[in-house]
């Protein structure tokens, strides 16, 4: 697929302009001509933000007339074997055609439903694909200013010791956090974690398996962090966190699947049809 973007993009910025109206010329290089229809066309095959669609216009052009003056070298060399880069050509057309094919036709027949059953059958038929290399946790993180208020009785219920506790450390989230994070249900890398939370001086191993609780004041915020479960690492990885990449590994071998079946059901027809003559 890379090999048809930049061929593609290539075939884009060597196009000349068509005898229909396409706008004004935008450059010329020796009996190329580039259209403000080009630019256009490029322009919306592509994303980029749009204050900074004058540089791009600009890359474009720019790179349009390189190409231009490269391309017009290429071709009055002799020594260039243009029945070489024709042949290329048609074979990199041949190729795009076919993959564009497989991609309204997979587009068509893909089942995009993915069981719960199906999920649970990979992961246990994949083991050693997740292995954990970092530990996961299930962690209650907050991160408050210095002048909030209560700030006392949210150390009193991080800990969560009784079921309240969360409910009110939730809605004073809501109110003074600036930053929050809950989630008991799934599971989050704790390096993740470290990138919000500036713990220093820990031992990783120790401070997840003691379940750790603690909080402190650093640069004008109070941080709580209660780790409430964990995962070691170079153990396997759940199956609620390996779900939605359990889920994409299906689908992709579905689609390799489905192609490989496409193209040889094609090819089957085709002879069957009585439509090849092999001389």
């Amino acid at each position: 697929m890379q090999k048809f973007l930049f061929l593609l993009g290539l075939l884009t910025l060597v196009s000349c302009g068509s005898e229909e109206d396409k706008g004004r010329v935008l450059a010329e290089v020796y009996e190329e001509q580039l259209f403000e229809a080009d630019l256009k066309s490029y322009l919306n095959s592509i994303e980029y933000e749009k204050q900074d669609s004058a540089v791009v216009a600009s890359a474009y052009v720019n790179e349009w007339v390189e190409t231009q003056i490269l391309v017009h070298h290429a071709k009055a060399n002799e020594n260039v074997d243009q029945n070489h880069i024709d042949q290329k050509v048609r074979e990199f057309e041949n190729d795009l055609y076919i993959y564009e094919l497989e991609q309204v036709l997979v587009n068509e027949k893909l089942d995009t439903v993915v069981s719960d059953e199906e999920i649970k059958a990979y992961y246990e038929s994949h083991q050693e694909d997740f292995q954990l290399n970092d530990y996961l946790v299930k962690v209650l993180y907050i991160k408050i200013p210095v002048d909030a208020p209560n700030i006392d009785e949210v150390g009193a219920k991080y800990r969560l010791n009784r079921p309240t506790d969360i409910e009110d450390i939730e809605a004073f989230a809501k109110i003074y956090a600036t930053n929050y994070y809950y989630d008991p249900d799934n599971w989050i890398y704790f390096d993740d974690l470290l990138k919000e939370i500036p713990l220093q001086d820990i031992k990783k191993d120790q401070f997840i398996m003691k379940k750790s609780k603690v909080r402190f004041e650093e640069n004008g915020y109070h941080y709580f962090l209660n780790v409430i479960d964990y995962k070691l690492k170079n153990t396997i990885s759940p199956l609620g966190f390996e779900k939605k990449n359990i889920k994409e590994r299906i689908l992709n071998r579905r689609i390799k699947e489905l192609r490989t079946t496409i193209k040889n059901d094609l090819i089957k027809e085709g002879y069957e049809s009585n439509s090849v003559t092999i001389k």
